[in-house]
């Protein structure tokens, strides 16, 4: 039985924020032997058709998602104003991506990543990111948090380091808001060691909220990168991002380069004092069944009336055309139009016809 399973892996598909290909991570994971591995890629799920391609070649359960871009606004006020939305949210206003690893009270974008559960999961990431994209130029989308208000489901959240950087949201922070649009149910505090100073006073400070909002904690590694020896490409890319080079790029660089995909033994000594926190990677990619696989064409729904389902409304306003076509309605054209009914709900259809 797996000890733990990477949730939270970015591949190049991260425009500038990724150093390895979906394919070079999933031969990584299955040389390690992990069961499932989770692919976010910042803003977008363009790398999840071919994750899903390698891991199924590999025999690796492949897991998406998304690391979405939320907004704060100047004023304090998280995107939304008078139900309108901020000229920062649409993206009036250049705002440079700011990582969500470095949480900073000023910081004007956060990273909120989201893993799909189900079909509806998936449809409910993908209205929010053509949402976001159809309003704003290339690479500076982001959302309010009050979009994400009914479109949630299906979709678990996962609440780091960044969330202490929204103090102004008051003692339960972004924590709170998070629970309230996705559920305790939903939402996993999100726990990562690449050795740095300030992570452990952080991860104490995430641990507390977790314990005062009932929410479980699971540990990541925030993935970049399938190899350490991808590190100087990955400081090569954020030097591209931030429009700089190596010699100027400074604190702008990763400190190290532990934001590899590491082994489960590995990430199990990295977290052996909280066992809860690795046992709870593979409950939750149990949990999470939605696979490219299931991403089957589906016509509209179409609205019906109230207790009635779409071949149910089918078969009755078709009944009645046919008493209006066929006089007298024989037992032949009955039969036929039966079949055809049949296999119109067989082949879940109605919608098409309707």
């Amino acid at each position: 039985m797996a000890v733990y399973i990477e949730l939270h892996a970015s591949s190049a598909f991260s425009f500038l924020d990724g150093a390895s290909l979906p394919e070079a991570l999933i031969d990584r994971a299955a040389a390690l032997g992990y069961p499932a591995l989770a692919l976010l890629d910042r803003d977008g799920v363009y790398g999840a058709p071919r994750f899903h391609l390698a891991a199924k070649r590999a025999g690796v359960k492949a897991i998406i998602g998304a690391e979405l871009t939320i907004a704060l606004g100047r004023d304090g006020e998280w995107g939304m104003r008078d139900g309108k939305i901020s000229k920062f949210v649409a993206g009036t206003f250049p705002i440079p991506h700011s990582s969500s690893l470095i949480p900073r009270s000023d910081q004007r974008k956060v990273s909120l990543p989201v893993l799909i559960e189900s079909r509806e999961g998936y449809r409910n990431l993908c209205r929010l990111l053509t949402q976001m994209k159809l309003r704003s130029p290339k690479g500076e989308g982001s959302l309010a948090l009050e979009e994400l208000d009914g479109h949630t489901g299906g979709l678990v959240a996962l609440v780091g380091r960044a969330a202490l950087g929204a103090r102004h949201f008051g003692v339960g922070g972004l924590v709170d808001r998070i629970v309230g649009l996705f559920g305790a149910a939903n939402t996993r505090i999100e726990l990562q060691r690449h050795l740095l100073r300030e992570e452990e006073s952080d991860n104490a400070a995430l641990r507390d909220l977790a314990s005062a909002f009932h929410v479980p904690v699971i540990a990541t590694n925030g993935v970049r990168f399938a190899e350490p020896g991808s590190r100087p490409l990955y400081d090569v890319l954020t030097c591209i991002r931030h429009k700089t080079t190596l010699e100027r790029a400074g604190r702008r660089l990763t400190c190290n380069a532990e934001r590899y995909l590491k082994s489960p033994d590995a990430m199990g000594r990295l977290f052996a004092d909280l066992p809860e926190a690795l046992a709870g990677t593979c409950e939750l990619a149990e949990r999470l069944e939605y696979t490219m696989s299931d991403l089957g064409y589906r016509f509209p729904e179409y609205p019906v009336p109230a207790g009635e389902t779409m071949a149910s409304f089918l078969r009755k306003i078709t009944q009645a055309g046919a008493r209006g076509r066929y006089r007298p309605y024989g037992e032949r054209a009955r039969r036929q139009i039966e079949r055809e009914l049949d296999l119109i709900e067989k082949l879940d259809l109605a919608g098409y016809f309707l």
